[in-house]
Order: structure tokens, then sequence, then C-alpha cells
């Protein structure tokens, strides 16, 4: 089957700034505003695709045999799919129009293996994929940044592999005050396809924010020490490697979020 998707023209240049979102406990349930993305028609030809997207609704939104509008939307970090009909679709890809009350779903199709896993095109919050997402208040007067950034394909996990000149978009998050995620902490950084990614990473970063994942503590330099201290004696020299901050401001964490604050305040002001 082939699903007809556009994606809305400039559609990552509608950055939102001063977005407020809504939480239940850690989840994001909810913003205050949203852009549209892309628009999609669903064919009415049986197709397991279209099977399996209707195992998603509930039973009074399920038209046999009818084909399906939907438009994508989304915030920083979350999205939400509107399901309607090819004609208003039809109708907003000639001329964006206020869209009315109607059928919300949270979440895109394409998310945790959903029926249009890789069917839709990957995006970015921002038009070159890196800025900050969102900012909050974590313990003991931390700031966490959840932000867009890019990365040679081949450090996408590994930070010291041999570059190979193409560009990742990743999404993360990062303390100010214990400088994680650290470059092993491989789990925390995502490949930046969608919203459902960012919409992870506001997870892991509220969690942290909270400490309740019991990680956010202030490096206290001592590896580094003993590491200077063994390579001094091998080497027959003084050699001290830089504390933990130091590297994170110069090329880490802290670096990665001071660019993504200046490309997002340069769109802000567009």
């Amino acid at each position: 089957m082939t699903i007809d998707v556009q994606l809305v023209r400039h559609y990552n240049r509608t950055v939102l700034p001063g977005n407020n979102h809504t939480y239940n406990g850690r989840r994001i349930v909810g913003a205050d505003m949203f852009r549209v993305d892309m628009t999609l028609i669903v064919p009415a030809a049986p197709d397991e695709v279209r099977a399996q997207f209707e195992k998603s609704l509930l039973p009074e939104h399920v038209k046999p045999g009818e084909p399906y509008g939907l438009i994508l939307m989304s915030s920083q970090l979350f999205d939400c799919m509107y399901l309607t009909t090819p004609t208003l679709v039809e109708a907003y890809r000639d001329k964006p129009i206020q869209l009315p009350q109607g059928i919300v779903y949270g979440g895109w199709p394409n998310a945790h293996g959903g029926p249009m896993e890789g069917l839709l095109p990957e995006t970015t919050w921002f038009p070159n994929g890196v800025g900050i997402l969102d900012e909050i208040e974590g313990i003991d007067g931390a700031k966490v940044a959840i932000y867009e950034y890019t990365v040679d394909k081949a450090q996408t996990y590994n930070h010291r592999a041999e570059p190979v000149g193409e560009l990742a978009n990743m999404v993360t998050y990062h303390c100010d005050r214990c400088h994680r995620p650290a470059p092993f902490d491989l789990r925390e950084k995502i490949e930046n396809r969608g919203p459902n990614e960012r919409y992870i990473a506001a997870l892991d970063a509220r969690n942290h924010a909270r400490g309740t994942d019991g990680h956010c503590t202030v490096p206290d330099g001592k590896m580094e020490q003993v590491v200077s201290r063994v390579a001094s004696e091998m080497h027959g020299c003084t050699i001290e490697l830089p504390a933990p901050a130091s590297t994170c401001a110069a090329e880490e964490g802290c670096a990665q979020v001071r660019e993504a604050r200046a490309a997002t305040m340069l769109l802000a002001r567009a």
C-alpha cells in the first residue's frame, strides 16, 4: 500500500518559544501549543499496514472501506495525531487552516514498532537538528537541559571512533551539576528520528532532575587523580588529566548545550 505522506513546508522553523508542557508525574501528557509536521492519507484498500493501524483506533473511529486522513502534530517533547478525512487533509495542504475540534490521539502511528514505523520521514524539532527543547530545574540547584545535537555518524555511540564525515541527529539531556550523561552513558543518547525519541529523552531528563535515578552526584575528580598519578609514574613525567567539569565544558555535554542555546536564540529572534 502506498501511503500519501507530505511534510509541511518549513515545518521545523516553527519552534514555539515559551511553550509549556503538561505533566502527570514524570509523564508528559500534553502541551499548550502544537505545530503540524506532516499530513497523511491512508488508502481505503485492505492492507496489513492499514489493518494494524485500525487496531490502534477505538472501535467507533474505524471506517471500513473508507480512507483516513491523518495530521501529525508535535511540540518540543510530545506528539499527537489528528484523525480526520482526506478532504480536510487536502484542504490543509492547499492552504494551512485552523483545524476544527476533532479526534486526537496521543502519539504518532510509527512509535514503538507501530504500523507505520519506517514509512514516515525522520524529523527533528530544529531545522538543523541543533537546539534546546526544554530546561528544567533539578535537585540542589541543578539545571537539566534537553536538547538536539548532531555528531559524526561513526561517533554516535563511540566518541573516539574515526569520523566518516556524515552527521547523525541525536537527542539527549545534560545536567550542569553532575555533568551526566557522560560519553560512556550510551543508553541516554538517542538517535533523533522524531518526536517519540524526544519524548523518551525528556522522560529520562525528568527522572534525573527529580533525583530518582540516584546519579546526580557532583564529580570529585578522584578517578582522574588516580589515573594521572599512574600515568605519571609510567611515563616518568607529570601528567594531569583535566577535571570532569573542564572536559565537559570543552568538548562534551556543556559544550553541546552551549551550542544548542546559541542556535535556539538565533531561531527565536528570526
